[in-house]
């Protein structure tokens, strides 16, 4: 796995915001405690799974009460989620392997949406680059694994970008070498530019995507947060429940904030996990993207 800075992820987000949602309109955020304070106002809770769940180790135990309440309560909720690593069903086990009582229908990410969007691609050369690339070939035979073997490109002119948790610099010397060789259009399955995750920011593949795109090297269509798509499926999910009666919980604006409040929903923005250590309050508007509400914690 690689990392970045804070700054390195963060610049990023801010030169990519041509190829983002468009900005919802400014609010003001209100400061509360915490979930407890508003979610009595709302039909359904969305969280963001990595940063407000747990940045890769066990379970923040502010969430897990806070989840356990809302159970309690009787209130639905679900996760979206821009971990696509594994199937839904197996980011819903591991969730529960850290205590949460999460189901496996309650888990959105943008994986669910490869299906549809693969379609059109039927006929092309496509590489996937994934840390379990067995998982997706099972599905999608015609998927060809790529590395850090220049070899391994030759006929492929197309990309299926999954993650990139096993990455050295290796890997990211080939992937621009060979962008810059043959540019190649690309399906980005985790839009993310960096994840809290064991108290670092490991380098997402919204982070390489973003940089090849400035080049000129790929067009990208994106899956997952912050983009409508994902949302969407939220919607559908729940029908019967207005999107401003939803409540989406997250700690990142150019994903949870740009997303949610694009969707129609109010959002709850965390100071820990990717702002963690931030002025909260300049990084909103550096960004131009604010949520309803801020908490120092779930």
């Amino acid at each position: 796995m690689l990392y970045i800075s804070f700054e390195q992820a963060w610049q990023v987000y801010l030169d990519a915001a041509a190829r983002l949602p468009a900005h919802p309109a400014p609010v003001t955020p209100r400061r509360v405690s915490g979930l407890a304070d508003v979610a009595a106002d709302y039909d359904l809770v969305v969280f963001d799974a990595y940063g407000v769940l747990h940045v890769g180790g066990p379970a923040f135990p502010a969430s897990l009460k806070a989840v356990a309440a809302l159970r309690a309560s009787g209130t639905p909720l679900c996760v979206v989620t821009n971990d696509v690593t594994h199937e839904p069903h197996s980011v819903a086990d591991r969730l529960r392997q850290r205590g949460y009582d999460i189901r496996d229908e309650e888990i959105i990410s943008g994986r669910s949406l490869l299906p549809e969007i693969l379609a059109p691609w039927a006929g092309r050369q496509t590489g996937v680059i994934a840390s379990h690339p067995e998982d997706l070939q099972d599905r999608y035979p015609q998927l060809k694994p790529l590395t850090d073997d220049p070899a391994g490109w030759d006929g492929v002119d197309s990309i299926v970008f999954v993650d990139c948790n096993f990455w050295e610099e290796t890997h990211v010397a080939t992937f621009f070498t060979e962008l810059r060789r043959q540019p190649r259009p690309m399906i980005v399955c985790n839009p993310d530019v960096g994840c809290p995750y064991t108290g670092r920011i490991s380098a997402e593949p919204g982070y390489f995507a973003h940089l090849a795109a400035a080049e000129g090297l790929t067009e990208i269509t994106f899956l997952g947060k912050p983009f409508l798509p994902v949302y969407q499926r939220v919607l559908a999910a729940f029908p019967q429940i207005a999107p401003q009666r939803m409540l989406m919980v997250g700690d990142s604006p150019h994903t949870d904030i740009l997303g949610g409040r694009g969707a129609g929903m109010d959002c709850l923005l965390l100071e820990w996990g990717f702002l963690s250590g931030q002025n909260s309050a300049a990084r909103f508007a550096e960004a131009g993207l604010f949520p309803n509400f801020v908490a120092p914690s779930l």
